[in-house]
């Protein structure tokens, strides 16, 4: 068993800094859902003339919402991840800098949104507000998670248990993220038109941080296969070896800007190669000893670590197959990454209602309720994905809306159908997640020390 068995022995500074941690991001996923409801308000018909806002808001709110919902709740998470494979001791200053800044980062970049105020650039990956306080508080936060990274790094190559090896391994791939981003800031010429200069500087840092996603729905695959049978989904040394891959992978792709143009196109094709040749092999590997586990059982789907792994194996796998056809202009590229980016949720929401809310506040056994969460989010997810994928092999264009979609047959129709029901059970789903979440962490303070 990995030494996270032993969690409750954690000091009261070192659980002190998981809770905020753990606080900023479901508080990042409530404040993105809120931003989500105004978005509704905003384009509703009628209603949407009464806001008082002006016509902008909807793009910079829009951006303020994917940063939250996506950027910030995995870092956090990451962030939050790394307090528990740092070990029982205290945290002392050097952790409490390191989540101030990283809540401070949070609060200076909804200013913009809050305000109104800002020029949306809708680029790939980190879409920003071009406003001094958006950036700073994407600077800010983003050094805040890496302080809190750092620490893993010496013990990285001592590293024997899985699931520590596979937390300090997604760090290090989010330090080389970094790295790709800071040399892109160096290496784009000045003068630059901004929407390309955004474009470049977020491109190769975005694409190893999709590495580094992976590595954390890895690391949920091994904490909640522990905790549920005693093992992980693979052999110690062969799981290692899954997350040394992935980062390797990462660790390649600062070299990338010494042998192209970053305004290049063999620049875009260089780290679109990185995730086609470095992503997919570790969590199918991992996946498929997962796969194998659930199979074997003993199976209880009244138990929430296994309805997590479940699902969030069945929905990542179905992102996976959407993957293949990446490149065309159809919607089963947004299949693809809806359904990737609900997989990784799935499994750290399984993260969260099986060791990180009991370590906090206190053992509690999972109800209907619990259980509802991941049925209602991983179902809601698998049905917005496949109505994606059947529109898509039908030939509905992505990135269009109403007449512009061609829904022309009743196939199409029915697909698109399909997106809207299963987008808005997920959405529902979520909000219970987030919201019981929420309510259990600001209910109760954990238990004093062993």
């Amino acid at each position: 068993m990995d030494q996270l068995s032993s969690l409750p022995a954690l000091s009261s500074s070192r659980r002190a800094e998981l809770r905020g941690w753990t606080l900023l991001a479901l508080g990042s996923l409530a404040i993105a859902g809120v931003l989500a409801l105004l978005l509704v308000l905003d384009r509703t018909p009628k209603l949407g003339e009464l806001m008082p806002w002006s016509g902008m808001f909807f793009y910079r709110a829009l951006v303020t919402h994917v940063v939250l919902s996506f950027q910030i709740w995995f870092l956090a998470v990451l962030a939050a991840l790394s307090v528990l494979a740092s070990g029982a001791g205290r945290t002392g200053w050097y952790g409490f800098t390191a989540l101030g800044a990283g809540v401070g980062g949070v609060v200076l970049l909804l200013v913009p949104a809050l305000g109104d105020v800002g020029e949306p650039s809708l680029n790939n990956y980190i879409p920003v507000l071009v406003h001094p306080l958006f950036i700073a508080g994407l600077a800010i936060h983003a050094a805040g998670v890496a302080m809190a990274v750092l620490r893993l790094v010496p013990g990285l190559l001592t590293q024997r248990a899985p699931a520590t090896f596979g937390i300090a391994a997604a760090g290090v791939m989010y330090l080389a993220a970094l790295a790709c981003i800071a040399i892109a800031a160096y290496a784009i010429p000045a003068g630059t038109e901004t929407s390309l200069f955004l474009e470049r500087l977020f491109w190769g840092g975005g694409h190893v941080l999709q590495l580094v996603n992976t590595a954390m729905l890895m690391v949920a695959w091994q904490i909640l296969s522990e905790r549920e049978y005693g093992a992980g989904p693979l052999p110690p040394m062969l799981a290692r070896a899954a997350f040394a891959a992935l980062l390797a992978f990462a660790l390649l792709a600062p070299a990338i800007y010494l042998r192209t143009d970053v305004l290049g196109l063999a620049h875009r094709q260089a780290f679109t190669a990185l995730l086609w040749i470095g992503l997919p092999l570790p969590p199918m590997v991992m996946g498929a000893g997962l796969a194998v586990r659930l199979w074997r059982g003993p199976r209880n789907w009244r138990s929430t670590a296994q309805l997590s792994l479940l699902l969030s194996l069945l929905v990542f796998a179905i992102g996976g197959f959407a993957g293949w056809f990446l490149g065309v202009g159809d919607t089963r590229t947004p299949s693809h990454y809806h359904a990737v980016i609900g997989g990784v949720n799935l499994g750290l929401m399984g993260v969260f209602a099986v060791v990180l809310l009991p370590l906090l506040s206190g053992p509690r056994a999972g109800g209907r309720s619990e259980r509802l969460q991941f049925y209602f989010y991983g179902g809601g997810q698998f049905i917005h994905a496949l109505g994606f994928f059947m529109a898509g092999a039908a030939g509905v264009p992505r990135k269009t809306a109403a007449a512009a979609q061609g829904l022309d047959t009743l196939f199409k129709q029915v697909a698109m159908g399909l997106v809207g029901i299963g987008g808005a059970i997920a959405v529902i789903g979520g909000v219970m997640f987030v919201w019981s979440a929420l309510r259990r962490l600001l209910a109760r303070r954990g238990r004093p020390d062993a």
